[in-house]
């Protein structure tokens, strides 16, 4: 039950005019836009609530609250709006609103039931935050931004915190390691994928960066061991992130590269220079193809600074004549159908000092946007190894037909010692079998027992060798044999046992043993059944 005014009409006026004053007072005070909605149109507002649309208080008095809520957002800003007075919703909403002359302004409102002259009525709060809306929107343009360099750079990549935790991985380095994003991000620390051998090294630099950065090497080699156990050689290049104590670490796998240097013989010093200037130069370009952004590595290959060409030069200006129509065709038609442009491709890159470098571009369109980023490979050095090794199979050719006159004399006499060997073998065998074998025959007769017979034995048989080419062929076409084993061998091939054999040699039967398995071993019989004394006795 309302209580009765007892005061007299001009009082009860007087106390009206002063509430009303008093405010609008606190209302025009207020930093918040305040106003009043009965029957869907204003009843009520201050200055600032006025200000967010650029109109004057006068103008929207009786007006539709809604008329100037972006048409997008209506139905949502209802449905907020009816959810908060029923008690259902407590947080501001945010939505958009367009001014008198047509442009885009942020604001965030909360509403609260309210009774205005005997009758229901809605008492709104609102803050422009156009600004901030813009900021966030600005920040997430520069974290896609940053995130597609991350990804696109076509180098494996990743960021660590202070206390070793790899926090963010890109696509390649999931190549590169074996594993997901999922089993590294927050999980693991960079350590785990760091050969043992290399570990400690890298913890004093990991640490000793985040203490005096200019004390340690940005660029250095390591192993690599991926969740499969592989072990590949890479370069990392590593920094820290300005402001923070975490560091981006980018990876560039030189096995390849490193089997390529042993193929073909080049110098190690030549290499290792190769090795260390793999960083990768990326920059960000507009639509009109001015240079918004540039990296570090490219200022290296450019031979010029950042300031030279950031939001000031065009790309056009470092790719040598006879590319340029070519790219520029790229460029636009990439802008086009992204598909129908070549991501990777070669060009020549002409220097701050005038010198051209071959190099590899790999490059993307930024979802979203008309820019594009492009990372490159100084692929220079490979080319000129390319070059001379044409002058070298060149030089060869012209070689051929000598060397060839050359093989032919060889063959000759080749040919001929050939025959004088076997002349020599035929020679030796006849004498052997004519003037030493009889007597050994007429010996065995005798009455021999044990050692002796034994040796008469090895003797026979090792004579027999020289007419065969069995111990020949063994010695020769397997020289890891030491003379033991040879002895072992022979041994093994008349028939002996092990037992046997250990008499005879002086030995234990576990070191005749060990023997017989290190000869089938050097012989590759170590996983076959082959019978050791059959094979031995097939090398006659």
């Amino acid at each position: 039950m309302e209580a009765r005014d007892t005061r007299n009409p001009g009082e009860a006026a007087d106390a009206v005019q002063r509430n009303d004053r008093l405010l609008r007072t606190l209302t025009e005070k207020s930093l918040a836009g305040i106003y009043l909605v009965q029957d869907g149109v204003f009843r009520f507002l201050n200055t600032n609530a006025a200000s967010y649309a650029n109109y004057e208080v006068s103008e929207l008095i009786g007006q539709k609250s809604g008329s100037f809520i972006h048409p997008e957002d209506r139905e949502r800003v209802k449905a907020d709006a009816r959810a908060m007075l029923r008690g259902e919703r407590s947080a501001p909403y945010v939505f958009r609103i367009l001014t008198k002359q047509g442009k885009t302004r942020w604001v965030m409102e909360t509403v609260t039931p309210f009774f205005f002259n005997g009758r229901p009525a809605l008492l709104g709060n609102s803050m422009n935050i156009t600004d901030r809306m813009e900021a966030e929107e600005r920040l997430r343009e520069s974290e896609d931004r940053y995130r597609t360099i991350f990804e696109t750079t076509g180098t494996a990549t990743i960021i660590v915190e202070e206390d070793t935790t790899v926090t963010l991985v890109n696509t390649e380095f999931e190549k590169l390691s074996g594993a997901p994003k999922e089993y590294w991000e927050g999980k693991r620390k960079w350590t785990e994928f760091v050969h043992e051998k290399d570990r400690e090294r890298m913890l004093g630099y990991h640490y000793r960066r985040r203490v005096e950065p200019e004390a340690v090497p940005r660029n250095y080699e390591f192993s690599l061991v991926d969740r499969q156990g592989g072990v590949r050689d890479v370069i990392i290049t590593i920094s820290l992130i300005p402001g923070t104590k975490k560091s981006v670490a980018s990876f560039a796998d030189i096995s390849d590269r490193r089997r390529a240097e042993e193929r073909l013989r080049e110098s190690e010093d030549r290499y290792r220079t190769i090795f260390e200037t793999t960083g990768t130069a990326t920059i960000i370009v507009e639509e009109d193809t001015t240079v918004t952004l540039v990296n570090t590595e490219f200022e290296k290959l450019s031979g010029a600074p950042k300031e030279y060409w950031e939001g000031k030069r065009k790309w056009t200006e470092f790719v040598h004549a006879d590319d340029r129509d070519r790219m520029l065709q790229y460029h636009y038609q990439r802008r086009e159908d992204p598909e129908s442009a070549p991501r990777n491709y070669e060009f020549s890159l002409v220097d701050m000092q005038g010198e051209v470098r071959e190099v590899i571009i790999t490059i993307s369109l930024i979802p979203g946007t008309k820019r594009s980023v492009a990372s490159f490979v100084d692929i220079t050095e490979r080319k000129q190894a390319e070059e001379a090794l044409k002058k070298n199979e060149r030089d060869l050719t012209g070689k051929t037909h000598e060397l060839e006159e050359l093989n032919a004399a060889l063959r000759v006499l080749l040919k001929r010692r050939e025959e004088d060997k076997l002349e020599l073998e035929n020679n030796v065998t006849s004498n052997l079998k004519k003037l030493v074998m009889p007597y050994i025959e007429k010996i065995k007769k005798g009455r021999l027992e044990g050692e002796d017979l034994v040796c008469l034995n090895v003797i026979e048989s090792n004579l027999k060798d020289i007419a065969s080419p069995f111990a020949s062929r063994l010695s020769s076409e397997y020289l890891s044999l030491t003379p033991k084993e040879l002895q072992v061998a022979d041994l093994i091939k008349e028939g002996k046992t092990t037992k046997e054999i250990a008499e005879f040699m002086s030995l234990s039967p576990a070191t005749v043993e060990i023997h017989r398995y290190h000869i089938r071993e050097k012989l590759g019989l170590s996983r076959k059944k082959t019978n050791l004394r059959t094979y031995l006795s097939s090398l006659k």
